[in-house]
């Protein structure tokens, strides 16, 4: 019932007070009824400014394991390696061995550095060689004991030599285009001091020419029975041979015992570099933690690139076991002496955080979180830090990431030989 009154000649409407509580319950009925607000999702990485350095925490991937990017499970080639008794006989040129490098030219063929016999070996996909050039010696397209290969614009192929020696560029047919050489004296007045002084040879070529070097303390000295990490020093040296400093570092991971084989341990931690995308950017991590620093070519950080909550892998007893088998490959090792070592100095019981480092022709950080004998993992960042996704490739050793394809090197137990394989990536919607 609705009741009109007149107050000072104005005609007011009144509602019962039950009247009134209906209505209230009617709204806070159609209220309830209301889907509730969603929260915002937590952020798959979160930003900060430090001094002027960009901290990029990702606590998720951009794309979870269904979205992401995924390598097929066979080999698309592979080049290398026996084929058969008649063709290992007949022609061994394909035969690789102590692969340090391998990378794709425009044509689809690859440029393949064999240390073993110092050569480079440019191959079809279909395995047949199309190339090879250089050899052991001093003499004009020479090496003494090639360590580093780069293909630049233009397919061009550089190798650099150890101990700071020369730097050759071919063109794929393996005709030398040109040859300079390091300038040792320049490289140590650069870097060398007191209680310093750099390693014998390039640590990693830069695209433009320039290089990093590694330095070591000479003042370092370990104590008996402790495992250390070896302090190290990264300098790049310019074309004027100067030297811009990327700062010091947590080496790779020693014992020093009184044992027949002091260096060795499984799994160890150690400092891993990389080089690559546009504008270019250096990348050094420790190992020990989940944490990769950016850096301009002129040592300036740009950016600490972390993950969080990162499960360590342990290292089990049947790893320890595989690893001990690969060392003894035609060779004898004491491994009771080093039971006995380990025994009273027990071993880290997890593997390194971070094991590898390398960049993708896009521009794309990849970080190695396990390395095995057969295979591996890799989380996939973009050159602002982000962490995008993670994808296991069949391959323990990679050489070069292209946009859609992948190259490693997979090494016959039995006989040493090597072959190069590549793998499709498909990148679905990720991009």
């Amino acid at each position: 019932m609705v009741l009109i009154r007149r107050q000072n000649g104005v005609a007011a409407v009144s509602r019962p007070k039950s009247a009134r509580l209906l209505a209230l319950a009617l709204l806070l009925a159609a209220l309830a009824c209301e889907p509730p607000v969603p929260e915002d999702p937590a952020p798959a990485a979160t930003v900060r400014d430090s001094a002027n350095i960009e901290i990029v925490e990702n606590h998720a991937p951009a794309r979870d394991t269904a979205g992401f990017w995924t390598v097929g499970p066979e080999p698309e080639f592979v080049i290398g390696g026996y084929r058969g008794a008649s063709e290992a006989v007949d022609d061994p040129a394909h035969l690789v061995w102590q692969v340090g490098g391998a990378a794709l030219l425009s044509d689809g063929r690859v440029a393949v550095l064999s240390r073993g016999v110092a050569k480079v070996l440019v191959f079809e996909t279909s395995g047949a060689l199309s190339a090879s050039f250089g050899g052991k010696g001093q003499g004009p397209g020479e090496f003494s004991s090639p360590l580093h290969l780069q293909v630049l614009p233009r397919d061009t192929i550089v190798v650099w030599d150890y101990m700071f020696g020369r730097i050759s560029r071919f063109d794929p047919s393996g005709a030398l285009l040109g040859e300079r050489s390091i300038d040792v004296g320049a490289v140590f007045a650069a870097t060398r001091t007191v209680d310093q002084r750099p390693t014998e040879s390039v640590a990693l070529p830069l695209p433009d020419g320039t290089f990093l070097v590694e330095i070591n303390r000479t003042d370092f000295r370990p104590t008996l029975d402790t495992y250390y990490r070896v302090p190290a020093g990264y300098a790049r040296i310019d074309s004027d041979y100067g030297a811009q400093s990327f700062g010091w570092w947590d080496g790779q991971e020693f014992l020093l015992a009184r044992l027949p084989i002091p260096y060795l341990l499984p799994f160890r931690t150690e400092a891993v570099l990389a080089a690559g995308g546009s504008p270019l950017s250096v990348y050094i991590s420790e190992g020990d933690e989940y944490e990769v620093h950016q850096f301009s070519p002129m040592g300036t950080l740009r950016r600490i690139i972390r993950r969080t909550e990162v499960e360590p892998i342990p290292i089990t007893s049947a790893d320890v076991e595989a690893w001990k088998a690969r060392l003894s490959e035609g060779q004898t090792l004491d491994w009771q002496g080093w039971d006995g070592v380990m025994a009273k100095n027990p071993p880290r019981p997890f593997r390194p955080r971070v094991a590898g480092l390398l960049t993708d022709t896009e521009g794309n950080l990849w970080v190695a979180n396990r390395l095995d004998s057969s295979t591996s993992e890799w989380s996939v960042f973009d050159s602002e830090g982000r962490w995008l996704g993670t994808l296991d490739l069949p391959l323990p050793h990679i050489t070069w990431l292209g946009k859609d394809l992948v190259l490693g090197v997979q090494r016959d137990p039995d006989t040493g030989v090597e072959t190069v394989e590549g793998y499709r990536v498909n990148r679905g919607l990720s991009r």
